[in-house]
C-alpha cells in the first residue's frame, strides 16, 4: 500500500494520525508547504520501506523512532528546517539503501553507528551544522556510492577507513574544518569519479597514489594549506576534466606529465609557490577552457605553443614573473581567427609580470574580450587599432597601467566600448559577467590605499585605468559616451588641454583620477552633478579657477585638488576673487605644496581567476543521472553553484 500526496500545495501539519496506516509501504509528502515535527507515531509503520517528505517547511528533529523501521530502503528528509542530532538509531535500518539529509540545521557528530548500513548506497549530509569527526566506522559501508558531507563544521582528518570504499563514486567534504593528511589509502577508491577536499585546512603533500584514481573527472583541492610538489603522477589521471589545486603552498615546477590529460578543461594552479618555467606540457591539453597560473613565480617566456589551446576562455598569467614579449605567433595568426580560434577568450590577464614590446594589437579582433589586464608590465609604443571596424565591443575593464605606452589616448576604442555605454544592463537581469560558467571572474581595484575586493566582476563595475604611462594630448570627448564606466584613471601621463565637460555624461561614475598631468582651464561645474561620485583627484596638473561647489564636491578634501596654483574655493584655503580666479596666495602659504602621499586614488588593480574559488554547477552525467555538486559560500573566485541533486 502507498500513499503519494507529493506536489500539492498543503499546508499545516502532518497529522499523528498518519501512523495508524499500518500496512503502508510507501509515504511520499515531498514538495509540499507542511510544516511542525515529524510526527513520533511514524514508528509505527513497521512495514513501510519508502519515505520521503523533503522538500518543505518541517522543524524539530528526527524522531529515534524511525530507527524501528527495519524494512525501509529510502529515506529523504532533506530541503527543511530539522534540527536536532541524527538519530543513532539510524544505523539499525540495515535494508537501507538512501539516506537524504541535506539542507537542514542538523548539529551534533555524525553518528558511529552509520557504519552498520552495510547497504546503503547514498549519503547526504551537505549544508548542516554538524560537527566532530568523520566517524572510521563509516568504512564498513561497503556499497556506499555517493558520500557528500560539504558545508558543515566536521574537524580533524580524514579517515584512512574511507579507502575500504571500493565502490565509491563521490566523496566530497569540501568547505569545512578537516585538517591533516591525505590518507595514501584513498589511492583504492578506483570508481571515484569526483574528489573533492576544497576548502578546509588540509596540509602535508598531494599523495601520489592519487594517480590510481583513472576514472576521476573532478578533483578539487582548492583553498588548503598544501605544500611540496604537485606529483607527477597526477599526469596519470586521463579522465581529468577539471583540477583545482589553487590557493595553496605548493612549491616546484609544474609536471610536465600533466600533459597527458587530454581531457583536461579546466585548470586552476594560481596563488601557490610554483617555480620554473611555463608548462609547456600542459599546452597538449587542446581542451582547455580556463588557464590560470597567475601569482606563483613561474619565469620564462610565454611559448608560443599556447596558440594551441583553441577553447581557451580564460587566461590568467598575472603576478608571476614571466619576461619576453607576448608570444609573437598571436599576432601571426590575428587575421585568421579560424585558424587559431580565440573567439571564446573572454579574460586575458598578463599583468604584473615582465613583459616586452609593442600593445598586441590583434586582441582588439576578439568579439568576446571583457577583461584586458596587462599592467605592470614594460609594454610600449602607441595604442593603435587594427582594421576591424568595433574593437572590443563588450569590454568591462581595461587596465594597461603602468607600462611605457605614449601617444594619443585611443578615442577609437572608446567609440567602440559597446559595453560601457548602456546604464541599463543591470536592469536587463545581467547582473554578473559570466553567469553561465563555472568560472565567476574577481577583481581587485585600488582606491587611496583601501582595497576594494569584487568577488564576481559585476557588470555595472566597468573600468577603465591607463595610468602611470607617457599618454600625451589631450582626453577625447569619446569617452563620454561611456555612461556606465564607474572607474576612470587616466593619472600619472602627460596629458595636456581641458578637462572635458561631456565627462558630465557619466552618470554611473565613482571615481575619477585626472591626477599628475598637465591639464589646463577650469573643473568644469557640470561635475558636480554626478551623484555617485566618491572619490576625484584633480592634484599636480595647472589647473584654474574656482573648485565647483554642491554636490559630491562639497565631501573632497584638499588632496584632490593641490598642486594647482590657478584653483581656488573650498576645500583649499586659497579664496576666489569676484570673476571666479583665484586671489594672491595667503601669507605663509606654501606655492609649492608637497605632492600628495598617494597622489593617484585609484592605483590599478590586479584581477584574480578563480575560481576561480567555486565556479561550477557539478552535473554528473555518468550513469547515475542525477548528482550535482555545488559548493556554496564562496572564499575565492571558484565557485559552484547550489543547487539540489536531482533524484530519479
Amino acid at each position: 500500500m502507498f500513499l503519494d500526496l507529493s506536489s500539492n500545495r498543503f499546508s499545516g501539519t502532518i497529522p499523528q494520525e498518519i501512523g495508524r496506516l499500518t500496512n503502508l509501504e510507501t509515504l511520499s509528502l515531498h514538495s509540499n508547504n507542511l510544516e511542525g515535527h515529524v510526527p513520533v507515531s511514524l514508528g509505527n509503520l513497521s512495514k513501510l520501506g519508502y519515505l520521503r517528505v523533503d522538500n518543505n517547511n518541517l522543524s524539530g528533529s528526527i524522531p529515534p523512532e524511525l530507527g524501528n523501521l527495519y524494512n525501509l530502503v529510502t529515506v529523504n528528509m532533506s530541503v527543511n528546517f530539522l534540527t536536532g542530532h541524527i538519530p543513532s538509531s539510524l544505523g539499525n535500518l540495515t535494508k537501507l539503501s538512501e539516506l537524504y539529509l541535506f539542507l537542514n540545521n542538523l548539529t551534533g557528530l555524525i553518528p558511529p553507528s552509520l557504519g552498520n548500513l552495510s547497504s546503503l548506497r547514498i549519503l547526504y549530509l551537505y549544508m548542516n551544522k554538524l560537527s566532530g569527526r568523520i566517524p572510521d566506522e563509516l568504512g564498513n559501508m561497503k556499497s556506499l556510492n555517493l558520500l557528500l558531507f560539504g558545508h558543515n563544521k566536521l574537524t580533524g582528518s580524514i579517515p584512512a577507513s574511507l579507502g575500504n570504499l571500493t565502490k565509491l563514486k563521490i566523496l566530497d567534504v569540501h568547505e569545512n574544518l578537516l585538517s591533516g593528511v591525505i590518507p595514501t589509502e584513498l589511492g583504492k577508491l578506483e570508481s571515484l569519479i569526483q574528489l573533492a577536499f576544497s576548502h578546509n585546512e588540509l596540509s602535508g603533500q598531494i599523495p601520489a597514489s592519487i594517480g590510481n584514481l583513472s576514472r576521476l573527472e573532478q578533483l578539487f583541492f582548492n583553498d588548503n594549506q598544501f605544500n611540496g610538489s604537485i606529483p607527477k603522477e597526477l599526469g596519470n589521471l586521463n579522465s581529468l576534466v577539471e583540477m583545482l589545486l589553487l590557493l595553496n603552498r605548493l612549491s616546484g615546477p609544474i609536471p610536465d606529465s600533466l600533459g597527458n590529460l587530454t581531457k583536461l578543461e579546466q585548470f586552476a594552479l594560481h596563488d601557490n609557490k610554483l617555480s620554473g618555467y611555463f608548462p609547456e606540457g600542459i599546452l597538449n591539453c587542446k581542451k582547455l577552457r580556463y588557464l590560470t597560473l597567475g601569482n606563483n613565480s613561474l619565469v620564462g617566456p610565454v611559448p608560443k605553443s599556447i596558440c594551441n589551446l583553441r577553447s581557451l576562455e580564460t587566461l590568467y598569467l598575472g603576478s608571476n614573473q614571466f619576461s619576453g614579449g607576448i608570444p609573437q605567433c598571436l599576432v601571426n595568426f590575428s587575421h585568421n581567427l579560424t585558424v587559431l580560434d580565440l573567439r571564446k577568450l573572454e579574460v586575458l590577464d598578463l599583468g604584473n609580470n615582465k613583459l616586452t614590446g609593442g600593445f598586441p594589437h590583434w586582441i582588439d579582433t576578439l568579439p568576446e574580450m571583457q577583461v584586458l589586464v596587462l599592467r605592470g608590465n614594460k609594454l610600449n609604443g602607441t595604442l593603435h587599432t587594427s582594421n576591424t571596424e568595433t574593437p572590443f565591443p563588450k569590454l568591462r575593464i581595461l587596465d594597461l597601467s603602468s607600462n611605457e605606452f605614449t601617444g594619443l589616448l585611443p578615442s577609437k576604442y572608446f567609440t567602440n566600448f559597446k559595453a560601457m555605454m548602456s546604464v541599463d544592463g543591470a536592469a536587463s537581469g545581467e547582473f554578473y559577467m559570466d553567469g553561465k560558467s563555472m568560472y565567476y571572474d574577481t577583481v581587485e581595484l585600488g582606491v587611496k590605499g583601501l582595497r576594494l575586493h569584487l568577488e564576481r566582476i559585476s557588470v555595472v563595475y566597468n573600468t577603465i585605468d591607463l595610468s602611470v604611462n607617457t599618454f600625451e594630448g589631450e582626453i577625447p570627448d569619446t569617452i563620454g559616451q561611456l555612461r556606465s564606466l564607474r572607474f576612470l584613471n587616466l593619472s600619472r601621463n602627460s596629458l595636456t588641454g581641458r578637462i572635458p565637460t561631456n565627462l558630465t555624461n557619466l552618470v554611473r561614475l565613482e571615481h575619477l583620477d585626472l591626477s599628475s598631468n598637465k591639464m589646463v582651464g577650469k573643473i568644469p561645474g557640470q561635475l558636480a552633478s554626478l551623484t555617485f561620485l566618491v572619490v576625484v583627484n584633480f592634484s599636480q596638473n595647472q589647473l584654474q579657477g574656482a573648485i565647483p561647489k554642491g554636490g559630491q564636491f562639497n565631501t573632497f578634501d584638499g588632496s584632490s585638488f593641490q598642486g594647482n596654483d590657478g584653483l581656488c574655493g573650498f576645500p583649499l584655503t586659497k579664496n576666489c576673487g569676484d570673476d571666479g580666479v583665484s586671489s594672491s596666495l595667503m601669507p605663509g602659504e606654501d606655492e609649492d605644496e608637497d605632492e600628495d602621499e598617494d597622489d593617484t586614488f585609484f592605483n590599478g588593480f590586479s584581477w584574480e581567476s578563480v575560481a576561480m574559488g567555486y565556479g561550477f554547477g557539478m552535473l554528473i552525467g555518468l550513469g547515475i543521472g542525477w548528482f550535482v555538486f555545488y559548493l556554496g559560500k564562496p572564499r575565492w573566485v571558484i565557485r559552484i553553484t547550489e543547487k539540489q541533486p536531482i533524484q530519479t
